[in-house]
């Protein structure tokens, strides 16, 4: 799939160099791990013993970077997204985290807010500094132990895993870590399969476009290539249901819990805009939607933030008004996301008797 998207982005690159700046001349796109690129940091904790876990995305300049987030779901659980829409006064923040535990995760932020005072970055507001920390939080109860979520100490771990770089991978990782998709069936003998965390990321030229994302989702993941379920609800007998198809028959039953949720970020050097930056956000969803089957539905609380780091100009003129090259960078990340949406369901491992794909040998499940 990557091959084929890679194709269709260069593609994309050569019209851009041809409508907008000589500067991408000559450039051709290239996959890049998403750690790799410039001014942020990246930190994980994962308690896989109990299923939950949290992921911070820190800026490193303390000065912060432009943000905004655009919310979909249904049942969003979220902290400080108000300040992240255009009309509000501020303009920047310090870092987004993403984490577990439904709204009891959303505690985890008060972690990366202490680190990240003890390092003086932050809104100076005399006495101290005031970190801004967006977050927002997915449901994992059910999976693991319900009385262990993301808390504080969690977020000031995750900070401080990020600053000191320690490795990660996706998989059951961070906010992943208790992940599951494939639970918009209530049938009892139709059986989710592990989701976790994955990322993606794009380098065009000096231009980077990357995501990250905690895939929680009541409906599936597919191959955006052909359709195909990579992981998901399923039969006893390994064969995958079609969640969408399903819903419009007389055995559908709208689930009890509503254990769901995919929560995740874009980050660009690019110079944006918070208006810039949300329609990015916006852009962005069309990643869930052609990884995502069905998706934004009534118990999930999808959410993407995007990070505009603002270290490369690009610009572009949509009737004789100039901006950024949203067509651009709206195509970077789209493709970005839905790369990082597979990449966590193929990279997830069985965990607490949920299978995960990676984690199958010889993965022959039967498609519907």
């Amino acid at each position: 799939m990557k091959s084929k998207k890679l194709a269709s982005l260069l593609a994309a690159g050569a019209m851009a160099a041809s409508s907008s700046s000589a500067a991408y001349a000559n450039q051709t796109i290239a996959e890049v791990p998403f750690s790799s690129i410039p001014g942020i940091l990246v930190g994980n904790v994962s308690d896989t013993k109990n299923g939950t876990g949290c992921t911070v995305i820190i800026v490193e300049d303390p000065k912060g970077a432009t943000s905004s987030v655009d919310v979909r779901g249904g049942s969003p659980g979220t902290r400080e997204t108000d300040l992240l829409e255009p009309t509000k006064t501020a303009q920047t923040i310090n870092a987004v985290c993403l984490a577990g535990g439904s709204a009891f995760g959303l505690e985890a932020a008060d972690g990366v807010m202490q680190y990240l005072e003890e390092k003086g970055i932050g809104v100076d507001v005399g006495p101290t500094v005031v970190p801004i920390v967006p977050s927002a939080i997915l449901f994992d109860l059910t999976f693991g132990d319900h009385k262990t979520r993301p808390d504080k100490e969690m977020g000031y771990q995750a900070a401080d895993n990020a600053f000191n770089k320690v490795p990660w991978a996706d998989g059951n990782t961070g906010a992943g870590t208790g992940a599951t998709v494939g639970k918009l069936a209530s049938n009892s003998d139709i059986l989710p399969m592990k989701g976790g965390l994955g990322s993606f990321a794009y380098k065009y030229g000096d231009i980077y476009v990357g995501a990250i994302v905690a895939v929680n989702a009541a409906g599936n993941i597919v191959d955006p290539e052909n359709g195909s379920i990579i992981a998901g609800a399923h039969t006893k007998d390994g064969t995958f249901i079609d969640l969408e198809a399903y819903t419009m028959t007389d055995m559908y039953k709208a689930p009890n819990s509503v254990e769901n949720t995919t929560i995740g970020c874009i980050v660009t050097n690019a110079k944006l805009t918070k208006a810039e930056a949300k329609k990015l956000a916006e852009m962005a969803h069309d990643g869930f939607a052609r990884a995502i089957r069905p998706v934004h539905t009534a118990s999930d609380g999808d959410t993407i933030f995007t990070i505009a780091l603002g270290d490369v100009v690009t610009s572009d003129t949509t009737w004789d008004i100039e901006s950024a090259n949203m067509n651009l960078l709206g195509v970077m990340a789209v493709n970005a996301m839905e790369n990082a949406i597979v990449n966590a369901g193929e990279s997830a491992e069985t965990l607490l008797g949920v299978d995960g794909r990676a984690s199958i040998e010889n993965f022959q499940f039967k498609q519907p």
